[in-house]
C-alpha cells in the first residue's frame, strides 16, 4: 500500500486530505475522515513507514470500509482515553460490552490549515462514561501538524557516520480541552499503526515492570535490560502492555526494514509527566493506573500490526485542568544500521 494507492482511495471517496513535504522526499497525507496521519512516505516507491489496512489495495472493498463507518485505517490517529472508560460498558465483559464511539473514530473531523505549513483537525467529541465516573462528557479536540527539524542538527556527530541517513520529522500539537466540566477525566491517546518484523525500544528505570491487558507478554516477546525494554512486533500473537510514567521518559522507537533491506529507526518524542494521573486502567485490575506508553501487538484478527501508543496530560476531575496542550513528536530516520545505533545512543541512551 503506497502513495499512489492511498491518494487515489481518498480522491474516489471525495475524502479531503491535506500533505506536509517533511524534506528529502519523505511527506505524509493528513486525512479529514478519522484525522488519520498517512506515511511517511518515501521518494520514488511511496513505500509507507505506518501500517496500512489491505481494503485500500481495491478500490469497492474500501468503498465498502467508509460506508461501514470502520475505523481501522492504519497510520497515525488520535483517541480519546481511557478506553476502559468510555469504549467498555461492562470491565468485567470486556469484549462482549467494547464498542468504539463513533465520536471518536471516524469522528466528524474538519480539516484545514492554520498559518504556514500547519495543518489543522477540529472536532467536538460527545462520549458517555461507564465505569471510572459515570455520565456525558464533551471535549474539543484541536490538532496542530508541522515538519520540525533533525533533533540532531546541533551534536557533533562524525559526518561520516551520517551523510547517508534521510530524515524526516513532524510534530503535533494536541489541544484538548472540556465542553462540560465534570469530574469525568480524560486524555489524549496518540496511536501509530507499526508494519510487523521489528523491535520496540523503550528508555527506562531498572525498576519498570509491564502490565498486562490480556495475554501475558513473555520472554519470547519482550526483554527488560537495565535502561530498557525491547517488544518484538510480529503481528502473529496477541499482547497489550502498559508502563508506569515513573518508569519512562517520554521518548520510544521503532527498528525495522524497508523493502529494499535499508532499516529505519522511527521515534516517539513527547511530554512524559509522571505526576499526572495517567487514566487507563486494565480490566481486571481497577485503579491500577498511571501508565503514560503502551504497546500492543496484533494477533491476526485485525491485520497483523503492532501499535506505539502514548498519553497525554489528563483533564477534568481530579486532573485539575479544564484545558491541556500536549505535543506528539515523529522523527524518522533511514539508513544502515551503524548509522541508527549512533542515532540511537545520541537520542535514546541504548544500545541497539
Amino acid at each position: 500500500i503506497d502513495y499512489k494507492t492511498i491518494t487515489a482511495r481518498l480522491k474516489e471517496n471525495r475524502i479531503p486530505f491535506s500533505e506536509l513535504e517533511l524534506g528529502q522526499g519523505l511527506r505524509i497525507v493528513v486525512s479529514e475522515r478519522g484525522g488519520r496521519v498517512f506515511g511517511p512516505f518515501l521518494k520514488g516507491t511511496g513505500e509507507s513507514i505506518f501500517w496500512f489496512n489491505r481494503v485500500f489495495a481495491d478500490a469497492g472493498d474500501f468503498k465498502e470500509f467508509i460506508n461501514s463507518n470502520e475505523w481501522n485505517t492504519g497510520g497515525e490517529r488520535f483517541w480519546l482515553a481511557p478506553e476502559i472508560q468510555f469504549s467498555i460498558k461492562d470491565r468485567k465483559d470486556f469484549w462482549n460490552t467494547y464498542h468504539l464511539p463513533e465520536s471518536i473514530d471516524p469522528g466528524s473531523y474538519v480539516l484545514g490549515n492554520a498559518g504556514n505549513n500547519y495543518i489543522s483537525l477540529k472536532q467536538n467529541i460527545t462520549v458517555e462514561a461507564y465505569n471510572l465516573a459515570t455520565g456525558t462528557k464533551k471535549v474539543r479536540v484541536e490538532r496542530l501538524i508541522r515538519p520540525v527539524e533533525d533533533p540532531l542538527r546541533y551534536v557533533n556527530i562524525d559526518s561520516s557516520v551520517t551523510e547517508n541517513v534521510i530524515f524526516g520529522g513532524y510534530e503535533q500539537i494536541v489541544n484538548l480541552s472540556e465542553i462540560t466540566e465534570n469530574r469525568i477525566m480524560c486524555e489524549s491517546w496518540m496511536i501509530i499503526q507499526l508494519n510487523a518484523g521489528g523491535k520496540v525500544y523503550i528508555p527506562c528505570t531498572s525498576k519498570i515492570k509491564e502490565t498486562n491487558y490480556f495475554e501475558p507478554v513473555d520472554s519470547e516477546y519482550q526483554q527488560i535490560s537495565s535502561n530498557y525494554v525491547s517488544l518484538r512486533i510480529t503481528g502473529d500473537r496477541r499482547y497489550k502492555v502498559g508502563y508506569k510514567s515513573a518508569h519512562v521518559f517520554g521518548r520510544l522507537a521503532y527498528l525495522n526494514k524497508l523493502n529494499d533491506g535499508r532499516m529505519y529507526l522511527l521515534i516517539r518524542d513527547f511530554f512524559n509527566n509522571p505526576s499526572a494521573p495517567y487514566t487507563e486502567e486494565p480490566a481486571d485490575i481497577p485503579g491500577w493506573r498511571g501508565h503514560s506508553i503502551h504497546i500492543y501487538n496484533d494477533n491476526g484478527s485485525f491485520g497483523g500490526f503492532g501499535e506505539l501508543e502514548c498519553h497525554g496530560q489528563p483533564i477534568g476531575g481530579e486532573a485539575g485542568m479544564s484545558l491541556t496542550s500536549d505535543k506528539f513528536n515523529v522523527w524518522l530516520y533511514i539508513g544502515e544500521l551503524k548509522t541508527l545505533r549512533e542515532i540511537a545512543l545520541n537520542l535514546l541512551g541504548i544500545e541497539l
